[in-house]
């Protein structure tokens, strides 16, 4: 599987959040309580962007809704809707060399 070099280990911190285009789609490189995650920047409630979005106590919060999703498993935790709503899109994070990124 290829590995696709995002970010250089050392820009990241925690709070940091930047997004990158890979294969057609939007991805969310998140580096939140020592740990880092990629994920699509679209919610799964209802498509709306998560760049902008609230980072804090391990979770994601989508700036239309206020869904809250965790970083650890991606379930929506708060907001004003969270029956049926689908988890975030993770992919797997690796590290290589000095490089951060995502294996597709």
């Amino acid at each position: 599987m290829p590995f696709i070099a995002l970010e250089k280990v050392h820009e990241l911190h925690n709070g940091y959040c930047r997004v990158f285009p890979v294969a057609g789609r939007q991805l969310l490189l998140i580096h939140s309580n020592d740990q880092s995650y990629a994920i699509d920047s679209i919610c799964p409630h209802a498509g709306a962007s998560l760049i902008k979005g609230k980072i804090s106590g391990g979770c994601i919060r989508c700036p239309k809704h206020g869904i809250e999703f965790s970083l650890v498993n991606g379930v929506a935790q708060g907001g004003e809707v969270v029956a049926d709503v689908a988890p975030l899109v993770f992919y797997r994070v690796a590290v290589e060399g000095d490089r951060v990124g995502i294996v597709l």
